[in-house]
């Protein structure tokens, strides 16, 4: 009889773990999405949230999408066949954030997972919601107090920006390495925003990152579009900055945005072989950047740049400079070096070397502003996502 039982047993599918249900998934978005007196405190909440949903399998992960869809979208939750648009946008968010993190250790499979589930709830809140306006329409046209109704339940205005939303995914996606993935969300927010300089840095970044992936593999026809699609994108950016659209007549201030696009242009330039165009748009992000990074890398492009043009003791000076302003830049230390050698011979250069192969070598390092440059402009990614959040979630 025993033996029986454990045969019944063991035949019964397996029900749903119940920290895997559709309370327990609204909890955790709730939890993300949870306004905090201490930003401190909400960033904690939000980390743990982050964590606990990426501990989920997909396949659990796309039931409990399903399952928010077969929901009525309104204002609050008022009743358990209902859900709130804060608390599908917090869900949004916190996805969002899950795929962009699972991007960054490269776990490709979770962070299409993750990815997905976002953009799924997202365009279904986005038609939900419009449905939920229509009806609040019809509504107001009949007496409330005949239906017994509360239109406020109805009044559901999503908070999301798309383009906004798109432009910090691509710069999410780029700061991670993988500018494959970002470049559908970076042409999205293109096709949102196009006056957007913002958008024309994030997706000229884009473009310039698969240019040199191409260039790369070897496939220099390639490439070569995909840094004329950069160079335009980010002449665009330059030309939107603040005040260029008020008054064309008088030049634009120089924003940290476009003095990074000015960068980009310089060092798309010099590997196109226009070296006047190049020293023109690096020599302005010297004079008038005051970002550690972007003068060192301002440094080190027109120290290749004088290299080109056989200016060897120039090209020691940008080098030395560059390197005296970030010691750790191994990219740096090993042109000076070179440039050494070229200038002086292999004697002088050699401690130079051993100096600089000792310095850290880690693809994206803060360490080495070059070894981060191809992951995007430097902090615009965290500072994206973190304006979209504001917005939606007040935090």
């Amino acid at each position: 009889m025993l033996l029986l039982l454990l045969l019944v047993a063991v035949a019964q599918p397996a029900e749903r773990p119940p920290q895997y249900s559709l309370e327990s998934y609204l909890r955790l978005a709730g939890v993300y999405g949870s306004a905090d007196e201490s930003p401190l405190g909400a960033r904690e909440r939000r980390a743990a949230a982050v964590h606990e949903i990426r501990e989920w399998p997909s396949a659990v992960l796309r039931a409990a999408v399903a399952d928010v869809q077969g929901r009525k979208l309104r204002a609050s939750s008022a009743s358990p066949d209902s859900v709130a648009i804060d608390t599908v946008e917090a869900a949004v968010l916190m996805h969002a954030e899950a795929g962009l993190l699972a991007l960054r250790e490269s776990i490709l499979d979770a962070a299409e997972s993750h990815l997905r589930a976002s953009a799924t709830l997202f365009s279904w809140s986005r038609q939900a919601a419009s449905e939920v306006r229509t009806q609040r329409e019809s509504l107001l046209k009949v007496s409330k107090k005949r239906l017994g109704l509360d239109i406020l339940q109805y009044d559901v205005r999503p908070r999301i920006d798309r383009g906004q939303f798109s432009l910090a995914l691509a710069a999410g996606a780029l700061a991670a390495g993988q500018p494959i993935t970002a470049r559908a969300y970076a042409e999205d927010a293109r096709r949102i925003a196009p006056l957007d300089p913002d958008v024309q840095l994030v997706f000229g970044a884009v473009a310039e990152g698969l240019g040199e992936s191409e260039r790369i593999r070897g496939r220099e026809s390639t490439a070569s579009r995909w840094r004329t699609e950069a160079r335009l994108a980010l002449a665009t950016a330059i030309s939107h900055e603040a005040g260029a659209l008020a008054d064309p007549s008088v030049p634009a201030q120089p924003t940290p945005g476009g003095l990074e696009a000015r960068l980009r242009l310089g060092r798309i330039a010099l590997e196109d072989g226009r070296l006047e165009d190049a020293r023109r748009w690096l020599e302005e992000v010297d004079a008038k950047s005051g970002d550690g990074r972007q003068r060192h890398l301002a440094w080190l492009l027109l120290g290749r740049l004088a290299v080109r043009q056989g200016q060897t003791d120039e090209a020691i000076a940008f080098f030395h400079r560059a390197l005296e302003a970030c010691p750790t830049s191994q990219v740096t230390a090993l042109a000076w070096a070179h440039a050494v050698e070229r200038s002086s011979g292999p004697a002088p250069a050699e401690p130079l070397v051993t100096q600089a192969l000792a310095l850290p070598q880690r693809s994206g390092s803060a360490d080495d502003p070059w070894r981060s440059y191809l992951f995007g402009p430097s902090g615009l990614a965290e500072a994206a996502f973190a304006s979209v959040r504001r917005k939606a979630l007040g935090q």
